[in-house]
């Protein structure tokens, strides 16, 4: 117990209904026995912690046939708990942090309620029900059931077919991005029980920031629930808002309220002079408030809140020709990458994200997009400390229904995304679904539920933008590409096809690669399925960093002519066996051969850049400046040497580079004889003659062919790309 609070977490057993009859044996009653119902159900079978079920019980939670039964029957679980001397009499608030996906809650064999999701944090008043001279006992039914309608046509058999009746984005995708068989289940977070004396906050508190008076001052407007069992009472609602990390006081507000029985909603406004804006970290960094909230009665402060804010404004800019964010009034070019780190949550903490964030940061993003899920709060945190702006996915990815009773179930779980995240100044976009219908404008893109995702959003958030349908650059309340040349669209395309293209602004595009063959061994089965593909990984990850490169490279040639941005997919494979991150399942880069993405991303998207636009030979010499900072003259060079080292051309050339600018410093031409080896350096030095920026391009103009196999050979056992093998 800390405080006025019980930590719910150790003493649960489990049991998994196979039989579907536990409500009819009566698995909620206190003095259940499973002796009493013969062979029916097993008995409890006690757990160390409480985690997604396939990571405490499976030898092997990413793939197997046997994962299967995880989600063919629902979970039963069951606390006994004692509540302290002294807390007799005073209201209790029994609160889950997260359960995926279904429950149904018992407490003392009442029926609490029941609830649908995996992230939110949901919440029943149990004081009237607690015992106090004996255990009470708690039981949770838990269950994500797999959705079995199969989707007909010529896109489903891309695609995954699965029409998916839960609101729980990427799984059973059927093209090895998660293994079929994988659908976490369990009580996943903490379960905490919190004494209240009739005075509880209903929800964590609402903060709106707004820039007023050019950036002079900033106004925070703050709402936060209480509910009062009965009666009335008087009380003193305070506000402070601290400057981050000083804690320097910069605003308050005290003001008496009267509170009555049911929800009174607190609000207060209180003005920041001179506020520092928050904004990514290449772009002035992540400024931060401490906002705290206390309520006062009765000469006690019963009630105490506290939230880490940022003050910014952000946009979209969407046209025909235009797709650009816009962070504190000015146009921002996304550095991005696509982020899903462990297909179970609960496999992930705070050192993970850091980790993973900062690593992000080294490799020059400034861009994240949480794809078809939500983290864990933690990540938010991160992401909001280390100026890594957020572009949000709700969970409906693909095929899903389109009847009136589905699209309600979708904005309830939407909406309380927004309202468990709206608070952090990192996330700027919240994307309504992701390729529906299967990636093509369809008519599944247009109806339900995505216009009413949209009035969700913008109902609950006004501030922000929202992607309708991502994936579809022609609709107007959307904008964004999905762009696979050379992937996932087949051995009929290479990733030079892009060369000539434009973008207004791209959240999708990379190559998967197995990891190096040390780390693919750790995993058997996996390593015996590619025994053909080990000894020739370094092809595949040389043709990652290949791909890669070429695609950061030509979206940052076309910064804002149109394209605004762009997002590799994706920073981390979610499984052993999920290919698609520039860093393998266990954190280590892909870094074979010539080097995987990550080498790409630290050649060529840095916030400032020296790059060579080429295909089959040179065309021109770029530079690109995402900062805010004028760099004046500066000088370009170029030196291009044969394999051996022998210098065969070299040049360079003065041009003024501004804030925030692209530069089309020349053409670029020189000799390239038929198979011949090249080798291009190019430097980009200031007046002073510091070095801003390098690039390497080995032999660039012989490009490595489309890897033999890819997308379309898999093993569907063990949900993975075979490529040749």
């Amino acid at each position: 117990m800390s405080g006025m609070e019980i930590n719910l977490v150790d003493g649960w057993r489990v049991v998994q209904d196979v039989h579907d009859l536990g409500e009819q044996h009566g698995l909620y009653r206190v003095d259940w026995d499973p002796r009493q119902v013969g062979r029916a159900v097993s008995d409890w079978e006690p757990i160390d912690r409480l985690a997604h079920l396939q990571l405490l019980f499976a030898e092997q939670p990413y793939f197997g046939r046997a994962l299967r039964h995880f989600n063919d029957h629902p979970w039963w679980y069951r606390l006994e708990f004692r509540v302290p001397e002294g807390v007799a009499g005073r209201g209790a608030t029994l609160r889950f942090e997260g359960v995926d996906y279904y429950a149904s809650v018992w407490l003392n064999e009442a029926l609490l309620g029941e609830h649908e999701g995996y992230f939110e944090p949901f919440e029943f008043e149990v004081g009237h029900l607690l015992r106090h001279d004996r255990p009470n006992v708690l039981v949770v039914k838990v269950s994500s059931p797999w959705d079995t309608e199969i989707v007909p046509g010529r896109e489903a058999r891309r695609f995954s077919s699965v029409l998916r009746q839960m609101v729980k984005g990427t799984y059973e995708h059927c093209d090895t991005f998660i293994q079929r068989d994988v659908n976490p289940v369990g009580i996943w977070r903490p379960v905490r029980l919190l004494f209240h004396d009739g005075l509880r906050a209903v929800a964590d508190p609402c903060v709106v920031a707004t820039v007023v008076d050019d950036a002079a001052t900033a106004e925070v407007a703050v709402a936060w629930p209480v509910a009062l069992a009965e009666g009335e009472r008087d009380a003193e609602f305070a506000v402070r808002i601290f400057s981050e990390p000083e804690g320097l006081p910069v605003a308050a507000a005290i003001r008496p309220v009267t509170l009555r029985g049911g929800t009174t909603t607190l609000e207060a406004t209180l003005a920041i002079e001179r506020p520092r804006l928050w904004s990514t970290w290449d772009r002035g960094g992540p400024s931060l408030y401490r906002l705290e909230l206390a309520l006062r009665a009765d000469g006690r402060t019963p009630l105490v809140a506290g939230e880490q804010i940022g003050i910014r404004t952000v946009g979209l800019r969407r046209s025909p020709s235009e797709t650009t964010f816009l962070l504190n009034g000015r146009p921002i070019f996304l550095r991005g990458t696509s982020y899903f780190p462990d297909c179970y949550l609960s496999a992930v903490d705070r050192g993970r994200y850091e980790r993973d964030v900062a690593a992000m940061v080294r490799a020059g993003m400034n861009a994240v997009r949480v794809h078809v899920h939500v983290e864990n709060p933690e990540f938010y945190e991160v992401c909001d400390r280390l100026g890594v702006v957020v572009l949000q996915d709700s969970d409906l990815n693909w095929f899903h229904p389109v009847e009136a009773r589905f699209t309600e179930r979708c904005v309830g779980v939407f909406g309380a995304l927004i309202r468990r995240l709206r608070n952090h100044p990192s996330v700027i976009c919240w994307v309504c679904l992701n390729e529906p219908g299967g990636g093509q404008q369809s008519e599944l893109a247009r109806s339900q539920p995505g216009p009413q995702l949209v009035a969700a959003a913008r109902h609950l958030d006004p501030t922000r933008p929202t992607i309708k349908s991502s994936g579809h650059p022609d609709d107007p309340e959307s904008g964004d590409s999905h762009t696979y040349l050379g992937s996932l669209d087949g051995n009929e395309t290479h990733y030079t096809d892009v060369h000539g293209t434009t973008e207004k602004l791209c959240t999708e595009f990379g190559f998967d690669a197995p990891p190096a063959a040390a780390r693919v061994h750790r995993v058997p089965r996996m390593a015996a399925r590619l025994a053909r593909v080990l000894p020739r990984i370094g092809e595949l990850h040389d043709y990652q960093y290949r791909l890669t490169k070429y695609y950061v490279e030509h979206y940052r040639i076309q910064k804002y002519a149109p394209c605004a941005g762009y997002f590799q997919f994706m920073w981390i494979d979610l499984c052993p066996q999920s290919f698609y991150g520039v860093y393998d399942h266990w954190g280590c880069p892909k870094g074979e051969g010539s080097g995987g993405g990550l080498r790409a991303l630290e050649e060529s998207n840095a916030p400032i850049g020296i790059l060579m636009e080429h295909r089959d030979g040179p065309v021109a010499l770029w530079a690109v400046n995402d900062l805010l900072a004028d760099w004046g003259t500066c000088v370009a060079e170029w030196v291009v040497t044969t394999e051996e080292g022998e210098v065969v051309a070299r040049g360079e050339a003065r041009f003024a580079l501004g804030p925030d600018a692209r530069v089309r410093v020349g053409d670029l031409r020189f000799p390239v004889p038929p198979e011949s080896v090249r080798c291009v350096a190019l430097t980009l030095r200031d007046a002073e003659g510091r070095a801003l920026a390098r690039n390497l391009y080995r032999d660039p103009f012989r490009h490595p062919p489309h890897p033999a196999g890819h997308p379309q050979r898999m093993d569907h056992e063990l949900g993975m790309r075979l490529y040749w093998g």
